[in-house]
């Protein structure tokens, strides 16, 4: 027969293993009522890029209030959003992330905007084994260099460039294509996607020019095109950036000759049609949302972004929305903040939101459909699609 003594160590002891267990995330009832997710958001909030990346925090704050508003994730965890500025450079952006997971603790981090940001910044999520979820960077090697800690919760330029040179090569026979891309691990990987897929459907490549960021003077290489017989030019850029490529363009009288591209449409968005005075129309691309898309998570989504912002979405405002979701049903599948049940738990994501349904294949990229879309009228409307980004 037990002590009193000897029951009350075994009942303490169990309650210390209960505790212990839940704490380390292994209770099967985990309990998120009370607990914060501290999440990351790495963009360029300055520099160059800073107003694309305007665009993509913009869509994650909205989701971010939307989720608080409604209790938080499944109804008991606010989101803390934590912003640090990597004003485009791959060098700040990882000082941006480091500060992110080494002072402010956070459990995962949204980021980063363009692909020579991310590249860099992945490196300190495997280091330091914390999710790194890029909504928008483009270049292939970003989930092809076997990093388990960082996913794409977009499309990547190979994807692209299988829906869309079909598309352009068949349907509006441009079969001679020149590029003018930005000088960055995003422009040259999508001239290389673009090039290997207009040879594969017998197209032919024409003049290559790469550009800096904020450049302004795009006259010398685009004399280049004047003596050429090319069908279409493929830009390959930023808002800013690729408005003063439009617009010199036009005044160099390129429009009467050939086709304007902007395949991965870095460019779709109201600022970019202010910016181009009408000399965007007819310009054709392809994306995995546009806000004409006629579904309900995409009307529900538009709805309620131009009652925050005044205007209507565009990818990146999507893109930043749809990958806080991501993130939370990560969190409330786990039942857990922690690191690596995020990770873990972010791999089954079986996703519907504004983009359509999308999943992460086995190296963390996500597989979703793409549009074919143009500008008409100053609008951006859907010409083919879905079309399948991957075989």
């Amino acid at each position: 027969m037990w002590s009193r003594t000897g029951r009350r160590v075994w009942v303490l002891a169990g309650i210390f293993a209960f505790m212990a267990a839940v704490g380390c995330g292994l209770g099967p009832e985990r309990v998120l009522a009370g607990e914060v997710l501290k999440l990351g958001l790495l963009m360029p909030v300055t520099g160059t890029l800073a107003y694309d990346g305007g665009l993509t925090i913009e869509g994650v704050k909205l989701a971010t209030d939307e989720i608080n508003a409604g209790g938080g994730i499944d109804g008991k965890m606010k989101i803390d959003l934590i912003v640090e500025d990597s004003a485009g450079l791959p060098a700040t952006s990882v000082a941006a992330m480091t500060k992110l997971v080494g002072v402010h603790k956070v459990s995962a981090v949204i980021g980063d905007f363009a692909s020579s940001c991310t590249l860099a910044s992945m490196e300190v999520a495997k280091r330091e084994r914390v999710a790194l979820v890029t909504p928008i960077s483009l270049a292939p090697k970003i989930t092809q260099s076997g990093n388990e800690w960082v996913f794409r919760a977009c499309d990547n330029s190979e994807m692209i460039a299988n829906a869309f040179t079909k598309y352009a090569v068949k349907d509006k026979k441009v079969r001679k294509w020149a590029f003018i891309a930005v000088n960055t691990d995003y422009g040259r990987g999508s001239v290389d996607a673009f090039s290997k897929k207009i040879k594969e459907l017998g197209g032919e490549i024409g003049p290559v020019e790469y550009f800096a960021q904020g450049e302004t003077d795009y006259y010398a290489i685009l004399t280049k095109l004047q003596a050429t017989d090319t069908q279409g030019l493929c830009l390959l850029g930023e808002t800013m950036d690729l408005s003063r490529v439009v617009n010199q363009f036009f005044e160099l009288g390129l429009n009467k000759k050939m086709m304007l591209m902007d395949p991965t449409s870095g460019t779709f968005n109201s600022k970019f049609i202010e910016l181009t005075r009408g000399r965007a129309e007819g310009m054709i691309g392809a994306s995995r949302f546009v806000e004409s898309i006629e579904t309900p998570a995409a009307k529900k989504f538009v709805a309620a972004y131009k009652a925050r912002y005044g205007r209507a979405p565009e990818k990146y405002a999507q893109a930043g929305y749809d990958t806080v979701h991501m993130i939370a049903q990560a969190v409330a599948r786990g039942k857990s903040t922690q690191p690596a049940a995020i990770r873990d738990a972010l791999t089954k994501t079986q996703y519907e939101g504004p983009q359509g349904k999308a999943f992460f294949d086995k190296t963390n990229q996500l597989v979703i459909d793409e549009y074919i879309i143009s500008v008409k009228g100053g609008n951006f409307v859907v010409e083919a699609g879905p079309v399948k980004a991957v075989d």
